[in-house]
């Protein structure tokens, strides 16, 4: 089992003309991907406001629940804008989320196999490491978000080797480490005392970076991109989620970019929530069938360069 921790949201994406409401999160997103190839459970707050519809699709595509409180207050809400890709946050409440600590992690999740931090402040992500550490044997992998830099950057650094993965975007990493460009960052980023460090890079992959040895990954290419939202949260779970299969770190960026890319095909979690496979293989013979649907030719790389 794997266990995601962090926010779910009542999300207003607008991209172009199109505007919507929908069910968000990161923890969210994570979820979606995770299940695909483990059973989920999240650990949550939300509030009185959080529509029961949302909490029972989670049910319905196979997300447990038992880790998700419903108390007094107002939900996580989160207002993005997305202009040539790039997501603007006009508004950001955490509200309840604010009060999400590790003893709201179920007993009977402490047995899984691995737990994703979603983000949220690095202080707050320290004590939910500090727990699971205190409690469990299972890979913790986390993500973080620039919003945090500002006031938490120094112990953002410290939490790189205290979990098994860590996740970031290309942006996130050259901001975190000062530096100009992502090959300094990925340098800086690798002489760092690490476990598995990842940087995702959009419709470009992602690297990753284990034992000091940078690996690139590519992503898959998708000839329509509707939503963005969550693409990055999707690449975390899905990771975690085949790591714990075959303890391979390459092959999981690899699956991963690919669920992510997925991800971007449709609004919100549409794309992937029916997914469900016994075996990466299995996964792997769906998205070739796909592919070879949708284009005769997988483009590279330098098709984007």
């Amino acid at each position: 089992m794997i266990v995601t921790i962090g926010h779910a949201s009542i999300d207003r994406v607008i991209i172009g003309k199109n505007e919507r409401i929908q069910l968000g999160g990161a923890a969210i997103y994570s979820a979606f991907a995770s299940k695909i190839f483990e059973k989920t459970g999240i650990v949550t707050r939300v509030g009185k406001d959080f529509p029961i519809e949302y909490i029972n699709m989670l049910r319905r595509y196979g997300i447990d629940t038992l880790g998700l409180r419903r108390v007094r207050g107002k939900s996580t809400s989160f207002v993005i804008e997305y202009k040539e890709n790039i997501a603007n946050y006009l508004e950001y409440k955490i509200n309840v989320g604010v009060f999400l600590k590790p003893e709201d992690i179920p007993k009977l999740y402490l047995d899984a196999q691995g737990f994703h931090l979603a983000p949220m402040a690095a202080t707050k992500q320290m004590k939910f490491v500090e727990y699971i550490r205190s409690k469990s044997y299972g890979v913790i992998s986390l993500n973080t978000h620039e919003n945090y830099f500002k006031r938490y950057r120094k112990e953002i650094l410290k939490l790189i080797d205290k979990v098994n993965i860590f996740t970031m975007n290309d942006e996130e990493a050259k901001k975190l480490t000062n530096s100009r460009s992502l090959e300094h960052a990925v340098n800086v980023l690798k002489r760092k005392k690490h476990n598995i460090i990842v940087v995702t890079m959009g419709v470009f992959g992602s690297i990753v970076i284990e034992n000091g040895e940078i690996n690139y990954s590519p992503s898959l290419f998708q000839p329509k991109i509707v939503d963005l939202t969550g693409c990055g949260d999707a690449y975390a779970g899905a990771f975690l989620a085949c790591y714990i299969k075959t303890e391979d770190a390459v092959k999981s960026a690899n699956i991963a970019n690919t669920v992510a890319s997925l991800v971007a095909t449709d609004w919100s979690f549409e794309a992937i929530k029916n997914l469900k496979f016994k075996s990466i293989e299995e996964f792997q013979e769906h998205v070739v069938s796909r592919q070879r649907k949708i284009s005769k030719n997988q483009l590279s790389l330098e098709h984007f360069l």
